[in-house]
Formats: structure tokens, C-alpha cells, sequence
């Protein structure tokens, strides 16, 4: 996903009072005094007003007159903004990102593996495999990295083979969902049931079985819930 990282200064700026914001450094209400910023990022007030300006957009900082800039409260933040997604996902996880965003996927991704059984192409199947068979390889490999990009390219997989640009667009959730929980539930390696079901998931799309699929799917995504749900109960990090 893209962010404000690499966009000049201004996107530097972007993204470090961002990242703040949802660490909870900078509090809803909490003021935003442009000279003060000036001077920490040695910066000009034009860059700063750009920067608050891009931060405004995103609901989390707003102006009022003789009161300047501030933090807005949480409910007015664009939570599904590629930038914010990354800044809540970066860092130490955030544990009710993870959650909720687990809990969103269980609605949706079952949805969007049985329309792939029903509207995937070749080249669409195989980039499902290729994927199945990379997380087979770093669980053998005991590769972390490996392992979570292979699982992210396999969910993002399928949901290109959907057929739906929306469902493919929700990449913008899953990719940091995916990492967030796999950072979240780090010390646990991942077991062979774990495997098996991504497994069940890729054959019942290669068959075009819409409702196995959803199935298949539906018992991945709750499974992956009820362990994060676990997790954070217990305060252990373990995954599937």
C-alpha cells in the first residue's frame, strides 16, 4: 500500500504526527501549534499547513477560530484510509485493529471465495496456488517473513479472482489486517491445520464449488478470530 512516507516533506510530516495520533502520543484535543512543529521538523509554515491540511482529510486533526489546531475525537477518523490503516498497523500491534478487522473478514472474504470458484480465470488459479505452495514453503523454511507475505498473496489472491474491483479494493484492509495479527501472534509457529485449511480453501475454488469454498473460507477466517480473540483475553501471542 502507498503512503505519505516517501511524498516530500510534508509527507514526512504527515507521517509522523499520523503515526502519533494513533500510538495515542497526541490526544484527542490536544493542540497542534504550527511554530512549534516548524521548528521540530525544521520545516516551513507552507509545508505544516500542507501537512495539517492532508491530516484534515483524514478526519484527524480539525481548526477552529482562537482555538488552532487540534486532535479530533476518535469516531471522526477515516479508519479505512490507506495511510491510516498503516499507521495503526505499524509498530506494536494494535489489538483491536486486529480484532475488528479479523471479525470484518469473516464477513467478507468467505463472500469473495465463492464468487473466485465461479469467476476465476487460469491465471487466476494459479496465482492462488503459487501462493498456497510459497506458505507451504516458509512454514517448512520456518521463514517468518516469507510466511506472511505468502499468506498475504494468498488472500489477495483470491480476492482478485472475485471478479469484484470493490472486493479487490478491500486489500487496503486486509494486507495490514494480515500483518498486524501475524505481528500480533508472533512467538506461535503455524500449525499443519493451518495449511490444510488454506489448502481446502485453493480446491474448492479450483473445483467451482461456490458453496465449498465459502465453507472452506468461513472456517478459516473464524478459527483466525477466535484465536486473536484468545490472545488478547490471555495477553499470550500466539496464531494459527
Amino acid at each position: 500500500m502507498t503512503g505519505f512516507t516517501h511524498r516530500g516533506l510534508h509527507g514526512q510530516v504527515v507521517n509522523a504526527l499520523g503515526a502519533r495520533i494513533m500510538r495515542g502520543e497526541l490526544q484527542p484535543g490536544q493542540s497542534l501549534d504550527t511554530d512549534t512543529l516548524m521548528f521540530e521538523f525544521d520545516v516551513s509554515r507552507t509545508v505544516i499547513r500542507e501537512a495539517l491540511r492532508a491530516l484534515t482529510a483524514k478526519g484527524l486533526v480539525d481548526a477552529r477560530p482562537k482555538h488552532g489546531t487540534f486532535v479530533t475525537e476518535r469516531e471522526r477518523w477515516q479508519l479505512l484510509d490507506a495511510d491510516v490503516m498503516n499507521w495503526r498497523s505499524s509498530g506494536s500491534p494494535d489489538g483491536r485493529l486486529v480484532l475488528e478487522l479479523d471479525q470484518v473478514r469473516v464477513i467478507i472474504e468467505p463472500a469473495a471465495a465463492a464468487l473466485a470458484a465461479t469467476m476465476r480465470n487460469d491465471e487466476q488459479l494459479e496465482e492462488i496456488s503459487k501462493a498456497l505452495a510459497q506458505l507451504v514453503t516458509s512454514h517448512r523454511a520456518d521463514s517468518r517473513i516469507d510466511h506472511v507475505d505468502a499468506d498475504v498473496a494468498f488472500h489477495l489472491a483470491v480476492l482478485a479472482a472475485s471478479g469484484n474491483e470493490l472486493l479487490t479494493h478491500f486489500e487496503v484492509v486486509l494486507e495490514p489486517a494480515i500483518r498486524a495479527r501475524h505481528e500480533l501472534a508472533l512467538e506461535h509457529l503455524t500449525g499443519h491445520e493451518y495449511l490444510d485449511a488454506h489448502r481446502g480453501v485453493y480446491e474448492a475454488i479450483a473445483e467451482g464449488s461456490a458453496e465449498s469454498a465459502r465453507a472452506q473460507m468461513t472456517e478459516l477466517m473464524t478459527r483466525s478470530a477466535q484465536d486473536i480473540e484468545e490472545i488478547l483475553q490471555t495477553g499470550s501471542h500466539a496464531t494459527t
